[in-house]
């Protein structure tokens, strides 16, 4: 991957790793010109076709209000990431963004090298939006999968349900097992293949980047998450984020698929499943889910009985019908907002014999495990259900565990022994409302004692402990806690502990909902879909384990699916949302002004307005260097007087015209349309795959040791027939080929006010924007 604070590669350990490649490097003494190609490129793909919906953001007040840096800030500790994954966190970066607000709609948000939002920060309001990452066993996801970012599938290839003898493609399967999935992250992918992966993860590369005014915009290729995989990646995402002010970015998502129109099995690279945007919240945060009456437009929540609240129901569990199920935009009020504890919501609670039907029970004839059994199989004698309980004459004897943030872990005696290992439990009794809290009663004094979560109802055979959590000041206050309140050594009977869930709703005389913070995702209403636009539209949402310890992640997506959602060799697929915090009362009033001007499209090759980037080289046939012309459908440059054209081609996609980029590898380098020129061989060629025996790797080079990682840089879009790329595709890069031209001529578009690209470790040599400081 390219590095966030400067264009080099960034490795986790720079003593281990290669040195960064010649063509950065040289960049960072002089980036002027390389800035103005990635600047045309970028704002082109965003902005010259044909149809393109302009932002109505634009001012010279936003401008000022908005201040973005490339420069590594260090690790916001108030963003409280999982531990154990703040170390890959600068590896990961690439810009940070943000508007300074006098009404307390201040945010700063965080790019990654996929171009994607991985941190949004309200100082004022609710803190840190996006999830902590707790994703860290089974397929490790550091800032890979619960990020705000776009996905795309082919859903002919994606056959990770089935096995080798059901599939219709079983080169892509092992003998046994399910076969390899296919889906293309923006972020990056999962850290799980050794040992190309031991050190860092992989992020999706960065292409191209450019910030000015109130936007910035990012390039990036696609990466196949689930690895290693058999499966390349045609797939470049654009996207571009814009302050609008009061607390309003306009977030525009680009899918381009890059393969060749004319030398692509289609089945091989066309998309036809897409998320746009995958992405969601921080849960303990932001528990609550509203979305507006889709008949009237209103929006429900000042009373407790009438809240317009979604059932968040654990993710892959939104089918059938009910509020919160996954449903079409058109049947929808055009926007998601997800609102601070604090909400009061009135709803049928579970009851405390619902719940115990959740508890785990052993089978009796083999001792396993299973995550519930029926009161029949436990009547009959094959089952037996965990029920908590304190032994007579006895204490709960808590033992202290682990301590972090005001949240203590207990192990206490509050079971039979023979029970063996269950699994995480959910920190929410309720499936359909994971903000509803839970507690567990003394049934002989009617004592309540709160519970976080539960970590394992039972662990060891031998033993009588569960391992759970209470909010507490510090290890000692919690065991006292707990042992006092259920202490049965005065008693020789059992004392049931009964588990009861707690839902507060009633309404306090200053109860002011309107003040409680909010994060809104604006969408729209899918009209395009279906009216130009193929396929149809729409949103999906779902829980995972809240608090403090867990996953704390609630799903939020957008599709585009169904019939006629496919994007073929050469097209590119646009989407413009918004997405904006701010009070609960402010949401109906800023969401109803932008729901109209969400905007969806798909662009074909005949579209584009380009204007001319073009490959010059030096007299003696060994270095280049790549201009772009001022403006978009302008057709020509001017280089040195000792230089020559070498290759024409365009900043944007167009008929017989695929990207070129430059491509690096330890001490190797060179121009090519292949992104897997320098990786290990996979038995195929790009736009093509391997096999199962042929893994694909973008991140390895092939020759070098596991640990150095590719570059890539997208330098324009060129006719690979021309025969121009066999004379410079080797050529060295160098600017000074193009420092002689005249001065009369455009120089370069960069704006003044665009952030350096030189490393953090030295001063920014020209103006820019202050960055802003770190979040408090």
């Amino acid at each position: 991957m390219l590095s966030s604070s400067s264009l080099r590669l960034a490795l986790a350990s720079a003593a281990a790793l290669a040195p960064a490649p010649k063509l950065y490097a040289a960049a960072q003494a002089q980036a002027s010109a390389l800035e103005a190609v990635e600047e045309a490129l970028l704002k082109d793909i965003m902005e010259a076709y044909v149809g393109h919906d302009a932002s109505t953001c634009a001012s010279a007040e936003l401008a000022n209000a908005t201040s973005f840096s490339f420069d590594w800030p260090g690790t916001n500790a108030d963003s409280d990431w999982y531990a154990d994954f703040i170390q890959y966190e600068e590896g990961l970066f690439q810009a940070t963004m943000s508007h300074a607000d006098a009404n307390g709609k201040s945010w700063e948000i965080r790019i990654g090298t996929g171009g994607n939002m991985y941190s949004h920060f309200a100082p004022d309001l609710h803190g840190e939006t996006i999830p902590p990452q707790k994703h860290a066993s089974g397929n490790v996801a550091p800032w890979i999968d619960e990020v705000q970012q776009t996905v795309s599938v082919n859903l002919e290839l994606q056959q990770s349900d089935i096995v080798k003898n059901n599939a219709e493609h079983p080169q892509y399967c092992p003998v046994s097992g399910n076969c390899r999935p296919y889906y293309i992250h923006q972020a990056g992918a999962y850290q799980v293949d050794s040992p190309f992966m031991d050190n860092e993860p992989f992020f999706s590369p960065s292409l191209a980047r450019h910030c000015s005014g109130n936007s910035c915009l990012f390039a990036s290729w696609g990466t196949n998450a689930h690895v290693p995989t058999p499966f390349t990646s045609p797939i470049m995402y654009i996207n571009k984020y814009t302050n609008c002010g009061d607390g309003v970015i306009e977030h525009t998502q680009m899918i381009h698929n890059f393969a060749d129109p004319d030398n692509s099995d289609f089945g091989e690279v066309d998309q036809t499943y897409f998320n746009v945007g995958w992405g969601g919240v921080r849960s303990s945060t932001l528990p609550f889910a509203l979305e507006p009456n889709p008949a009237d437009g209103t929006l429900s929540y000042d009373d407790p009985d009438t809240v317009d609240y979604l059932e968040l129901r654990p993710w892959g569990y939104d089918g059938g019908s009910f509020k919160g199920s996954r449903q079409s935009l058109t049947s929808l009020g055009g926007y998601t907002s997800f609102v601070a504890d604090g909400l009061r919501v009135n709803h049928a609670s579970v009851s405390s014999a619902e719940i115990a039907l959740t508890l785990w029970c052993q089978t009796i004839s083999t001792g396993a495990m299973v995550r519930s059994c029926t009161d029949a199989q436990v009547d009959s004698g094959t089952h037996k259900r965990i029920e908590l309980r304190v032994l007579g004459n006895s204490s709960p004897s808590c033992a202290t565990g682990a301590y972090q943030k005001g949240v203590a872990e207990l192990k206490c005696n509050f079971r039979d022994v023979g029970f063996g290992r269950t699994h995480v439990y959910l920190s929410s009794p309720d499936t359909a409302h994971p903000w509803v809290n839970f507690g567990f009663k003394n049934t002989r004094t009617g004592e309540v004692l709160e519970v976080a979560y539960v970590r394992h109802w039972s662990w060891l055979t031998t033993n009588q402990q569960t391992l759970f959590s209470i909010i507490a000041s510090s290890k000692a206050a919690a065991r006292d806690t707990v042992n006092a309140m259920f202490d049965n050594s005065n008693n020789s009977t059992i004392l049931p502990i009964e588990i009861v869930a707690l839902t507060p709703v009633s309404q306090a005389a200053n109860y002011t909902p309107s003040a409680l913070s909010a994060f809104t995702f604006v969408y729209g209403k899918g009209g395009e879909y279906g009216q130009g636009l193929g396929g149809q539209s729409r949103r999906r949402v779902g829980s995972t384990a809240q608090g403090v310890g867990q996953r704390d992640y609630t799903v939020f997506t957008i599709n585009w699916l169904g019939n006629g959602a496919r994007l073929e060799a050469g097209s590119t697929y646009t989407n413009k949302a918004f997405m904006f915090t701010g009070p609960l009362g402010a949401v109906k009033a800023t969401a109803d002004g932008l729901v109209d001007k969400t905007h969806a499209d798909e662009i074909d090759l005949e579209r584009w307005n380009p204007r001319s980037v073009e490959i010059y080289a030096d007299a003696a046939n060994s270095r280049y260097a790549v201009l772009a012309a001022h403006s978009a459908g302008i057709n020509s440059t001017v280089c040195g007087t000792t230089a020559s054209l070498a290759c024409a081609g365009h900043s944007t996609p167009r008929a017989g015209h695929l990207p070129l980029f430059r491509i690096e590898c330890g001490s190797s380098a060179l121009l090519g349309f292949d992104p897997y020129r320098f990786a290990p061989p996979f038995n195929g060629d790009f736009p093509g795959h391997g096999d199962f025996d042929n893994m694909v790797r973008s991140y390895a080079c092939e020759g070098e040791a596991d640990t150095v990682r590719p570059g890539w840089k997208l330098m324009g879009f060129f006719n690979r027939s021309d025969s121009c790329w066999a004379t410079i595709q080797n050529f060295t890069y160098d600017e000074e080929v193009c420092a002689l031209r005249p001065t009369t001529s455009p120089t370069t578009p960069f704006p003044t006010t665009s952030p350096t690209a030189s490393p953090t470790s030295s001063p920014s040599t020209s103006p820019t924007k202050s960055p802003t400081s770190s979040p408090s």
